[in-house]
């Protein structure tokens, strides 16, 4: 994991370099690009000046900007002695000689730049060779400085780009730190779970292996350990993909609109029967038409789910409640029970998969701690709520609430039974 974190924080930090290198170069190629552009456009008026006035009077033109320096040179290319250049200058009249006519270039002389062009005119009868000088260095310090506040500040931004880009990594890592974790611990508990079951079947027929000569009907209370616990594997396993379903982002298949009426009357039918078996009462209070649009298939499996754990947690004569009411945009289920009932702690810890209070009693009565977590995910496929309540007389409420008009897209395979 800390090398993933590694990984994640260079990408961002790199990205982040990438991006402020970038952008600091950008700005200052404009800047620098426009500086130039606008010394060539001077450079350009000055060499048009001297143009519009060489036949009258060349002395007029060369001082108009005091930036400029102006080489004139003869045909055979001896310096015009009419318009002196100073000995500082003089030395290096062949090195500006060498640039091409009508071209602008940069040259560096004696630690000054210079923006440079050449030119030919007719003064009188006679070529002359015009070469003009622009002293730049001015500009070249305002680049300088932009450079080092670029500088300066991209490294700045740099470490607290590094800053950011940590925290980011500790977000980014957080999800998949978690994610691995609920996956170990997920194969940690199933693992667990299979264990036992799988250890009491192996017993049971190695133990009739020792024994082949027996008959079944002899050895029934030896062999239905084993077939108990191969149902509870399969319940299990079944249950498990159903999770590993919706881990997968699998949605509901069909959606239609029914009174949810309907479903609490299949199951008062049902655990009707199973409550008076078990010793126990159950109560069924159905009021208002409550039309909702949903899955009936799903919705009757989370209604069976809170039902086994309502009458699995209730004691001899005790009381099972189902109640179905509706608010103004919901339908609202409630199961209650006066069993053991959940502590407060573990209220928003019992749709966690594998959780139990009590691991050993849930193992002996066939809980697999799936459950409430299928219901969970069952209720959010119809954009509902659930939730889990300690009852102040001893046992616990379960909560449904779901939405008249299901608003959720379901799955590729309702449209293809539709069709």
């Amino acid at each position: 994991m800390k090398k993933k974190k590694l990984r994640i924080l260079l990408t961002y930090a790199s990205i982040f370099f990438v991006i402020i290198c970038l952008f600091s170069m950008s700005i200052f190629i404009f800047v620098s690009h426009n500086q130039m552009k606008k010394v060539d456009t001077d450079l350009q008026l000055f060499k048009n000046a001297i143009v519009r006035v060489y036949d009258n009077d060349l002395h007029v033109a060369l001082p108009l900007n005091p930036k400029t320096i102006t080489i004139v040179r003869e045909e055979d290319g001896k310096l015009d002695m009419r318009f002196p250049v100073s000995e500082f200058y003089e030395e290096s009249l062949k090195m500006f000689e060498a640039f091409p006519l009508d071209e602008v270039k940069t040259v560096a002389y004696k630690g000054g730049h210079y923006r440079t062009t050449r030119f030919q005119l007719m003064l009188g009868e006679e070529v002359r060779d015009v070469q003009v000088l622009y002293n730049i260095d001015s500009d070249i310090r305002v680049l300088n400085s932009l450079k080092s506040i670029l500088v300066n500040g991209s490294i700045l931004i740099i470490f607290a780009s590094i800053m950011i880009s940590y925290v980011l990594a500790n977000r980014t890592i957080k999800p998949m730190k978690e994610s691995i974790e609920k996956e170990r611990a997920f194969l940690q508990d199933a693992s667990h779970e299979l264990r036992t079951p799988i250890a009491v079947i192996q017993s049971r027929l190695e133990g009739l292996l020792r024994n082949p000569e027996e008959k079944i009907i002899d050895r029934y209370e030896y062999i239905e350990p084993a077939l108990r616990e191969s149902r509870r594997i399969s319940r299990m396993v079944s249950n498990l993909m159903i999770l590993t379903r919706a881990d997968a982002g699998a949605t509901l298949d069909k959606m239609e609109k029914f009174d949810l009426r309907k479903l609490g009357d299949d199951i008062a039918i049902i655990y009707g029967e199973f409550a008076a078996i078990q010793n126990k009462k159950f109560v069924y209070t159905p009021k208002e038409e409550v039309i909702i649009e949903g899955n009936y298939e799903n919705l009757h499996q989370l209604l069976i789910i809170l039902m086994d754990n309502a009458l699995k947690y209730t004691k001899d004569e005790g009381i099972i409640e189902l109640s179905i009411t509706s608010s103004k945009d919901k339908g609202i289920i409630r199961v209650l029970d006066n069993g053991v009932g959940i502590k407060e702690e573990n209220l928003d810890k019992v749709f966690t998969r594998f959780f139990r209070e009590d691991k050993a009693r849930n193992r002996n009565n066939g809980g697999t701690g799936l459950g409430l977590s299928i219901a969970k995910w069952i209720t959010d496929c119809h954009g509902g709520t659930i939730r889990a309540e300690r009852r102040k007389e001893g046992g616990t409420m379960i909560e449904v609430q779901l939405p008249k008009e299901n608003k959720l897209k379901i799955g590729k395979n309702s449209s293809e039974k539709e069709s």
